[in-house]
C-alpha cells in the first residue's frame, strides 16, 4: 500500500511531456537518482510532486529560498492533497516538526548541520527568519521522522558552505531516494563544480525542451533581441583616457632598454627543443614573445614560425605588450634574467597607471572599466526607447518587466527633484527616468525591501489586500520637494513580503500598471507572472543558470491571453577600437546567454542554441553597423505574428522533437587529400596485384603444369584483393563518409563498454556545402552528451591528453593523431579497448601513452604538428531541435 494513498492525488491532466517522464521513472529510480532538466514552465515541481507520491516514503524537500521552499507546499495543497485532510497534519516548512513532507531550504540545512542560532538573511531579498539550532540534533530528527527521499530543488552555484553541509547531510543520511530537478544544469561551471553537482545528482535521466512546451501551448512564442548602446559622453571619456595611458606606456615600454635586454635572455627564444613542451602551454605567449623580438630585432629560433605555422608576425600593440607584460612580471619569472628591483618598479608604474588590477596586466579593458561598461549609463536610454517601442506594438495590453541588479536605495531622496539626472542602472534610476519621460505610463516597483504602486491602484491593492485578511496596508505617498505628490505611494512592507509580492503581482496582472521594474534576486528566479509579454534583462549576470532563470519569467502561456508572444531584450554596450571585430565582456556575456537558450533563428529555420540564430548580428562592431542591427531589432520585435508563424512551422516537424548535441566543423578538418592518397594507393596496389599474378601463375605453371586451376585460384585471391581495396578506396573516398565511420566506431566503442545503452543510430550531412553535421538520435540526454564529448575530444587539437591514436605511415594530409576521449583514458584497458575499434573503423592506429619519455616525445611532435591546424580542428558543438525524419 502507498504511503500516500488518500493524501495525494493529481488532480489536473498529465501533459504527453510528463507522462513520458513518469512512464520511465520506475527505471531511472533503479540506482535510487533521478535528475530531470525542465524549462521553466514544464511543471517541474508537479512532476516532483507525483515523484515523491511514487516513492512512497516521507520526503524532505531543498530549494534554494523562502519563496520557492513555500510555493511547494502551496502546490501541493492546491494540484493534489485530499480536501478533506488539513495542511498542517501532512505538510511543514518547520525542521524542528517535521511531517510527511517537510520542505526547508538549503541555508535552513546549513544552520542545522552547524547548529547556528541567530537571524538569517537572504542576499538582496532581505527576507530575515530566526533560527536557533544550537542543541537541535538534525540528523536524529530526520531518521525519527522515517525521512527516506531528499528532493534537491536547483541544487547548484549554493554558496560553498551550503554544499559542504548537504555533502555531509547526504553522507551521514546512507542509502535514500535522491529526485533531481532543475531548469538549468550548471554547465558553465567550473569542472570541479560540475562533477560535485553530477556526484550529488547523479546523471541527467531525462530534459524537456522549451521547444517542446512551446508545440504543447506551456510556453508562448518568444524571441531574443539585443539593443547596442556606446557609453555616454563620461564613461567614454574613461575608455579614451584609459587607452591614452596604455598607448603612452607601450611607447615607453617599447624604448626602454632594460625590457628588451631582459626579454632577449630568455632561453627558450633559441633553444626550441628545450622549451617546446612549456611555451606550446601557452601559444598566445610565445607569440608576444616573438612579435616583441621582431619588432625589437633581437634574435630568435625560426623553427618557432613552423611550429606556429605561420610565414611572418603581425606588428607590436598593446594587446601582445599585455601578453609579454603578464608573462615577465607574474607567469614566467624565472625565465627572465631580470634586477628584481627593476620588475617591482616596472609593475608600480603600471598599477599606478591602472594596468594591473589583481596581479592581471590589462592593456585593452581593466576589470573596473568592464563593470563601468556593463552597467553603463547609456542602457539607460536604450531601456526607454525598448519601452517606447513595446508600447507603440501593444498598447496598453503590454506587460513589461525589467530586472536589473542593484536598487540604488541612495536615489530614493533624489526622487522628483529636477537637477536629478538619472545615470546609473538600477531600479529606482530606471523608475524616475521612465516617470519623468512618460507621465502617461503606470509604473511599479518590487524588490525584497521596496515597494512602489501607482496611486491609481490602490483602491485595487486594498481590495486585494482584504481578500488576504488584511484589513490595513500602510502605504506612503511619494512627494518631490515642494511637497507635491508624484502620482506613486510607497507600500510599506509588513512581515510577510512573500504575501506582498503575491498581491503587487496580482495588481500587475490585472494591468493596474503595465512596465515592473525589479531585482533579479526576488523576481528573477522563483516568482511566476504568466501575464509577462517583453522582459528587458538590465543585469549583467552572465551565468548559464541565471540568466536561464530570469528569461523564463516572460515565456510562460497565459490562459487569459492564448495568443501571447514575448520579447526577451538584452543589453550590450560596446566601444570604439582599432580591431573592427573587438568586443567587449558585455558582448561575451551575451554569448555566454546564448549558449543556454533554445530557440527559433531569425528565418524560422532552425530551432538551436548559441548567438548564430541571431543572424543580423555580425562584424564589423563599428558605430554605424551596430545601429543598423538595433533598427532590424526594432522591426522584428513588432513582427509578433509572424514570430508565432515561425515557432508553430519550427515545432511542428515531421514525427518527435527531439534536443541533439550536434558537432559540427568544417570540411577540410577531415582532409580530402586522404581520398586522393587512396586512390594513388589502389591504383599501385592493382598494378602490383597483375604483375604478381602473371610472375607466380608462370613459376606455378613451369612447376606443376596445371595452367587452369592456377589462372582459376590466382584470379580469384587478385579479385578478393581487388574488392577489398575497392571497399576501402568507397568507404573513405568523401570526407562525411570518413566522418560517419568516425561516428560509427565512435558508438560502437560506446555501445561495446556499456556507455550507451538505448536504441540509438549515427546522423551524418553537409549543412550548406561548408559545415559537416553528426550527432547521436536517440537514447538518452546523457547518451547524447557523452557521445558529443567523445567526439569533440577525439578530434581537439593535441595537448596534455593521457592517450593518443597516432598512424605512423599516414600518406598527405591525413590526420596522424587522434586524441582518446577521456572516458576511454582511465586505464590502458579501456585505451587498448578503444584503439581495437576504432582501429577497425579507420584503418590501422597505434596507441600511444603520452606519459613516459618516448610517448612525451610523440606528444611534443603531435602538439608542434597539429598546433597549426588548432583553430580549423576545433568542433563546434550546440543543442538542436531535430525531428523523426532527419
Amino acid at each position: 500500500m502507498n504511503l500516500y494513498d488518500n493524501i495525494l492525488s493529481f488532480k489536473g491532466t498529465w501533459r504527453r511531456y510528463q507522462e513520458r517522464v513518469l512512464n520511465s521513472s520506475d527505471a531511472y529510480l533503479s540506482d535510487k537518482k533521478i535528475h530531470i532538466v525542465a524549462a521553466p514552465g514544464a511543471g517541474k515541481t508537479t512532476l516532483g510532486i507525483e515523484l515523491i507520491r511514487r516513492t512512497q516514503k516521507p520526503c524532505l524537500i531543498l530549494s534554494p529560498r523562502i519563496v520557492i521552499r513555500e510555493q511547494w507546499l502551496e502546490r501541493i495543497k492546491d494540484g493534489f492533497l485530499n480536501e478533506r485532510l488539513s495542511p498542517e497534519d501532512i505538510l511543514s516548512n518547520d525542521m524542528k516538526n517535521p511531517k510527511l513532507i517537510t520542505s526547508i531550504t538549503y541555508q535552513t540545512l546549513f544552520c542545522g548541520m552547524t547548529r547556528y542560532a541567530g537571524m538569517t538573511e537572504e542576499e538582496e531579498t532581505e527576507n530575515q527568519e530566526a533560527m536557533d539550532f544550537s542543541h537541535f540534533e538534525l540528523l536524529r530528527t530526520v531518521k525519527e521522522a522515517g525521512i527516506k527521499v531528499i528532493c534537491l530543488d536547483e541544487c547548484h552555484h549554493l554558496k560553498n558552505e551550503w554544499w559542504k553541509a548537504l555533502e555531509d547531510f547526504m553522507k551521514e543520511m546512507g542509502e535514500v531516494t535522491v529526485i533531481s530537478l532543475t531548469a538549468t544544469p550548471p554547465y558553465d561551471a567550473t569542472p570541479v563544480q560540475l562533477e560535485r553537482y553530477c556526484n550529488m545528482c547523479g546523471p541527467v535521466d531525462e530534459e524537456i525542451t522549451v521547444p517542446e512546451l512551446v508545440k504543447e501551448n506551456s510556453l508562448c512564442p518568444h524571441q531574443d533581441f539585443v539593443y547596442f548602446n556606446y557609453p555616454t559622453g563620461e564613461e567614454q571619456e574613461k575608455v579614451d583616457f584609459f587607452r591614452q595611458k596604455a598607448a603612452q606606456m607601450m611607447q615607453k615600454l617599447m624604448g626602454d632598454a632594460r625590457l628588451k635586454e631582459a626579454v632577449a635572455s630568455h632561453k627558450g627564444l633559441e633553444d626550441v627543443q628545450g622549451y617546446l613542451e612549456k611555451l606550446l602551454e601557452n601559444p598566445a605567449y610565445l607569440s608576444s614573445l616573438l612579435i616583441y623580438c621582431q619588432e625589437q630585432n633581437i634574435p630568435y629560433a625560426r623553427r618557432w614560425l613552423k611550429i606556429l605555422n605561420v610565414k611572418e608576425l603581425p606588428p607590436m600593440s598593446e594587446k601582445w605588450m599585455e601578453i609579454l607584460l603578464q608573462g615577465f612580471l607574474y607567469d614566467d619569472v624565472s625565465e627572465f634574467v631580470c634586477q628584481e628591483e627593476y620588475r617591482e618598479e616596472l609593475i608600480r608604474q603600471l598599477k599606478a597607471h591602472g594596468l594591473i588590477e589583481r596581479k592581471k596586466v590589462a592593456f585593452f579593458v581593466n576589470q573596473k572599466l568592464e563593470k563601468t561598461l556593463m552597467n553603463s549609463a547609456g542602457k539607460l536610454k536604450s531601456i526607454s526607447e525598448i519601452c517606447k517601442l513595446e508600447y507603440s506594438s501593444v498598447g496598453n495590453q503590454l506587460r513589461l518587466l525589467i530586472l536589473t541588479d542593484y536598487i540604488k536605495k541612495e536615489y530614493a531622496r533624489k526622487l522628483g527633484k529636477p537637477n536629478f539626472l538619472p545615470d546609473s542602472l538600477g531600479v529606482l534610476p530606471i523608475f524616475e527616468m521612465l516617470r519623468r519621460e512618460n507621465p502617461d505610463w503606470k509604473l511599479g516597483v518590487l524588490c525584497g525591501s521596496l515597494i512602489y504602486v501607482p496611486d491609481t491602484a490602490l483602491a485595487a491593492l486594498k481590495r486585494i489586500s482584504c481578500s488576504f485578511g488584511i484589513e490595513k496596508l500602510p502605504s506612503k505617498a511619494l512627494l518631490n520637494e515642494n511637497g507635491e505628490g508624484l502620482g506613486y505611494s510607497e507600500i510599506l512592507l509588513t512581515e510577510n513580503t512573500h504575501l506582498c509580492t503575491q498581491m503587487i503581482t496580482m495588481l500587475f496582472e490585472k494591468g493596474e500598471f503595465e512596465i515592473l521594474i525589479g531585482t533579479k534576486s526576488l523576481l528573477g528566479e522563483g516568482w511566476d507572472s504568466p501575464c509577462i509579454n517583453a522582459l528587458i534583462m538590465a543585469s549583467s549576470v552572465g551565468s548559464y543558470v541565471l540568466g536561464n532563470q530570469m528569461r523564463g519569467r516572460a515565456i510562460r502561456a497565459s490562459k487569459d491571453n492564448p495568443d501571447k508572444t514575448s520579447n526577451i531584450w538584452h543589453l550590450v554596450c560596446m566601444t570604439d577600437t582599432k580591431e573592427s571585430c573587438e568586443v567587449t565582456e558585455d558582448f561575451r556575456t551575451l554569448q555566454r546567454r546564448m549558449m543556454g537558450f533554445l530557440g527559433v533563428s531569425y528565418d524560422g529555420t532552425v530551432i538551436e542554441n548559441g548567438m548564430e540564430r541571431l543572424n543580423t548580428i555580425t562584424p564589423p562592431y563599428t558605430y554605424r553597423h551596430l545601429m543598423e542591427i538595433n533598427e532590424d531589432m526594432k522591426l522584428r520585435a513588432c513582427m509578433r505574428e509572424e514570430l508565432k508563424a515561425q515557432w508553430q512551422q519550427a515545432v511542428h516537424i515531421q514525427g518527435n522533437m527531439e534536443a541533439v548535441e550536434t558537432c559540427k566543423m568544417k570540411k577540410k578538418l577531415l582532409n580530402p587529400g586522404a581520398s586522393f592518397f587512396n586512390a594513388l594507393g589502389m591504383i599501385a596496389l592493382s598494378v602490383a596485384i597483375r604483375v604478381s599474378q602473371g610472375m607466380i601463375r608462370g613459376a606455378f605453371r613451369r612447376s606443376y603444369g596445371q595452367q587452369g586451376i592456377t589462372d582459376f585460384i590466382f584470379t580469384v585471391a587478385a579479385a578478393g584483393i581487388f574488392l577489398w581495396g575497392v571497399w576501402r578506396l568507397v568507404h573513405f573516398s568523401s570526407p562525411l563518409k570518413r566522418l560517419r565511420e568516425m561516428a560509427e566506431g565512435m558508438k560502437a566503442a560506446l555501445v561495446e563498454s556499456q556507455n550507451i545503452t538505448s536504441s540509438c543510430k549515427i546522423s551524418v550531412y553537409a549543412v550548406n556545402g561548408v559545415d559537416y553535421q553528426v550527432f547521436l538520435k536517440g537514447g538518452t540526454t546523457r547518451e547524447k552528451e557523452l557521445f558529443a564529448q567523445c567526439m569533440e575530444e577525439f578530434l581537439a587539437a593535441v595537448d596534455n591528453q593521457r592517450y593518443l591514436l597516432y598512424a605512423p605511415k599516414a600518406l598527405g594530409t591525413m590526420t596522424k593523431y587522434y586524441c582518446v576521449p577521456s572516458v576511454f583514458s582511465k586505464t590502458k584497458q579501456d585505451a587498448l579497448f578503444f584503439q581495437k575499434v576504432m582501429s577497425s573503423h579507420l584503418g590501422k592506429y597505434h596507441l600511444v601513452y603520452t606519459r613516459t619519455p618516448q610517448g612525451r616525445a610523440m606528444l611534443l611532435k603531435g602538439r608542434a604538428e597539429a598546433f597549426g591546424s588548432r583553430n580549423e580542428r576545433i568542433l563546434k558543438r550546440k543543442k538542436e531541435i531535430k525531428g523523426a525524419l532527419e
